[in-house]
């Protein structure tokens, strides 16, 4: 019988693993920067917004992105919240990886990216204060935020599943800090 690599074999026991498989969804290749990230996140300015960090080879980041994706479909508002997706290149993820990894998101209105050169990983470590470019790392921004300068703006809330500081990762309690938000006149 052949085995199939490590890496596959973790990104197949990963997916299987999310509760809820979608179908592949479109994704955005930023290039050179950021500004398509930040337009669409300030077209959403007045409703609470999501943005993920996550890389598409990740088991712990699928189950993150589709653990955080799956309560904003159990908020009664959750499609009144913006959803940004960006996948970026860590174990080793190129585009390729991308769309099978689009599935985990459940929320269908998420608009998904994919940053191969880090810029945003990079971006986020001195707004986060981390020692290296971020990654698996879930931000809420209230509806009032707005990205007006080169650098995305400090989050509201942030849990991630690194070794980093902020708290690490529970879902239901992400999902209960963006039910407060989204309600926020």
């Amino acid at each position: 019988m052949k085995r199939l690599p490590a890496p596959a074999t973790l990104l197949l026991l990963s997916l299987t693993a999310c509760t809820h498989l979608g179908p592949v969804r479109q994704y955005q290749v930023l290039g050179n920067s950021p500004a398509v990230v930040q337009a669409a996140f300030n077209a959403d300015a007045g409703k609470a917004r999501v943005l993920m960090l996550v890389s598409p080879t990740c088991p712990v980041c699928l189950w993150g992105a589709s653990r955080v994706s799956g309560e904003l479909l159990k908020i009664e508002h959750g499609k009144d919240v913006g959803v940004f997706v960006v996948w970026v290149p860590r174990l080793g993820a190129k585009e390729r990886n991308v769309s099978s990894a689009t599935r985990v998101v459940a929320t269908s209105w998420a608009q998904q990216y994919w940053d191969g050169n880090d810029l945003l990983g990079e971006q986020y470590r001195k707004v986060l204060g981390w020692r290296e470019d971020a990654w698996d790392v879930y931000m809420l921004y209230g509806p009032k935020v707005r990205w007006t300068g080169p650098s995305p703006p400090t989050p509201d809330f942030f849990m991630h599943q690194t070794d980093q500081i902020g708290p690490w990762l529970d879902a239901a309690v992400f999902g209960s800090r963006v039910e407060q938000l989204s309600e926020e006149p």
